[in-house]
């Protein structure tokens, strides 16, 4: 059997014989790349429950664009966004995108479709405003470019989250653009991985309704969803925020889930897309992912071009003996700002081999009790040498699940 696992815009063929494939994955195709544009432009003009964007903004109007850089195309959705602004009276040197610095963003200064970017700092007390208490009681603090302007636009990539249960808009917004004891908050009392039913436990409810709650203290309905594919978009949704939510997590549900019928010896996961190199981030999630669906003792093999600066939490697992000592070596450091790539990391590695084919420096790699491969063919060889093998493109964005562990 022909399987294909795709990886940063590259493909990898595995000839495998059919009884040993568990599954093979490649995620939902999407819009084609001309028709991303007008479907932004459409969901922009007819939102789900609420006017049109550019009824929203008058002439003189200071907006803030709160951009997940995560999403497909990050460039053509600010541009599209920008230019319903502008024709609806808006001024494009008011306009300013302002980015979460816990994820890849452009630099400080630059330009984003034409628009300005501000890049978050969760610990710049001077950038940051007081905005409000919740109903619980929690001080609400966010970057000062969104309480100082008059329309506050949420965009984000809809999908799943360990830590959030499921990211979107509103993650971007709160607590992507809140204060370092916020962040910290969250990741503290992270949240199992999200599945069927996730919206109705407790905690996953309530961290909703939080996000729900700051919206509304800041004076913020209308959110921008991006749903991506597999090589691209998958959906636009655009509208209330209520509404925006309940749509777009149906399609995640929907459209990026993967149930498997029993677990394989080995998982290959491709990661990225081709837009630009993965990251560490998306690296852990893809063996999150790919953890769900190995056998305990069993590989992972991870297919990527990753590259990119290793964090403080990351740094504390290198170089130790066993992969055991992981979760020990963590605590205390739980702060940190890539404390759940670390934490994902260690899960992986103590539950199984782990492989990875990336730009990172081998050496590191090794650090890591991770086997560094030359060259993503190499997981030729070890699915040739397994009993069992699932595949799995965009693992990242996947949720993965064996159907006999369902409860």
């Amino acid at each position: 059997m022909r399987a294909v696992v795709d990886f940063q815009g590259e493909t990898l063929d595995l000839e495998t014989p059919a009884e040993r494939v568990v599954a093979c994955w490649r995620g939902p195709e999407g819009l084609k790349p001309g028709e991303v544009g007008s479907a932004i432009g459409q969901a922009l003009e007819a939102p789900r429950d609420f006017p049109a964007l550019r009824e929203m903004i008058v002439p003189g109007d200071r907006v803030a664009l709160a951009v997940d850089p995560t999403i497909p195309v990050p460039g053509l959705v600010v541009e599209q966004v920008a230019t319903v602004l502008e024709a609806a009276g808006g001024d494009r040197d008011a306009l300013t995108v302002v980015m979460p610095g816990t994820t890849p963003a452009q630099e400080e200064g630059q330009r984003l479709g034409g628009v300005r970017v501000a890049v978050h700092d969760p610990d710049d007390r001077a950038g940051i405003a007081y905005l409000a208490s919740t109903r619980e009681g929690r001080r609400v603090y966010l970057n000062r470019l969104l309480t100082d302007a008059d329309v506050v636009l949420p965009v984000g990539r809809l999908g799943y989250d360990s830590d959030l249960g499921f990211r979107g808009p509103w993650s971007v917004l709160f607590p992507g653009l809140s204060n370092r004891e916020t962040l910290r908050n969250f990741r503290d009392h992270a949240l199992p991985q999200p599945g069927i039913g996730m919206l109705t436990g407790p905690g996953a409810r309530a961290r909703l309704d939080e996000s729900i709650e700051v919206s509304w203290l800041l004076g913020t309905q209308f959110y921008l969803g991006i749903i991506p594919s597999a090589r691209g978009v998958l959906d636009v949704v655009a509208g209330r925020d209520a509404a925006v939510r309940e749509q777009g997590i149906a399609v995640v549900e929907r459209e990026w889930k993967l149930e498997a019928p029993s677990r394989a010896e080995l998982v290959v996961a491709g990661v990225g897309g081709a837009e630009s190199p993965a990251t560490l981030a998306e690296i852990a999630a893809a063996l999150e992912t790919a953890t769900q669906l190995v056998q305990h003792g069993g590989k992972i093999v991870v297919l990527s071009r990753a590259a990119g600066a290793i964090g403080p939490a990351v740094q504390r697992l290198m170089g130790l003996d066993d992969p055991r000592e992981f979760t020990a070596a963590l605590r205390g450091h739980e702060a940190d700002e890539d404390a759940p790539i670390a934490r994902r990391i260690a899960q992986a590695t103590a539950w199984c081999d782990v492989f990875l084919s990336s730009a990172l420096d081998p050496e590191t790699v090794e650090a890591l009790s991770i086997v560094p491969l030359e060259r993503p063919d190499q997981a030729r060889r070890l699915a040739a040498s397994s009993g069992s093998v699932t595949i799995v493109s965009r693992a990242e964005l996947t949720y993965a699940r064996v159907v006999d562990e369902i409860d």
